[in-house]
């Protein structure tokens, strides 16, 4: 069962992290019908604050979406337990031009991005990044905060631990084909 979107129109997302990452994210965000989204950052210009300032009142609107678009895993993990328990909502987000199977499972805050596949049944923890171009085949598992980078493979009923990254051509193999 997938997580529903959060209705598009008329809410401005919150998107943590200002880099490459986090401006592609707002690219596809607007081209599936979101808002301007707002951005914050500790390093980039043109944000409406600091990574820590989530929890000013005046970016906290009730059932504002956030999402985590930074590449460490524990950093992006712990930001949306605290968005969360700000009273966000931390939606999966699938891109339009990606292929998810309506049993597959994503938890809060998960992102699938352009060109990539998950497949029927797999599970994938909170805060997962499967990027353009990668697999996740049916009956994987990914941990929370799993980043499987693009062309990066996780093959049928593998799984990953929490907080690792799946590199670009990597491919981590059924658990039948090990050994």
């Amino acid at each position: 069962m997938r997580l529903p979107m959060l209705d598009r129109t008329g809410r401005r997302p919150l998107i943590l992290g200002k880099g490459g990452f986090g401006r592609q994210l707002a690219d596809w965000l607007r081209d599936d019908g979101w808002d301007e989204p707002l951005f914050l950052d500790d390093n980039a210009p043109g944000c409406a604050g600091k990574l820590r300032d989530y929890a000013d009142p005046a970016l906290l609107k009730p059932g504002r979406a956030a999402f985590v678009a930074l590449g460490n895993n524990e950093l992006r993990v712990e930001l949306l337990q605290k968005l969360a328990a700000a009273g966000y909502k931390t939606p999966a987000y699938c891109s339009s031009m990606a292929a998810v199977s309506p049993s597959a499972v994503l938890e809060p805050g998960c992102i699938v991005l352009p060109q990539a596949y998950v497949g029927a049944s797999a599970r994938l923890g909170a805060g997962c990044i499967v990027n353009a171009g990668a697999v996740v085949d049916h009956d994987a598992v990914l941990g929370r905060g799993v980043h499987v980078a693009p062309g990066g493979i996780v093959k049928a009923g593998a799984q990953v631990a929490p907080c690792i990254k799946v590199d670009s051509g990597e491919v981590v193999r059924s658990p039948w084909e090990q050994g």
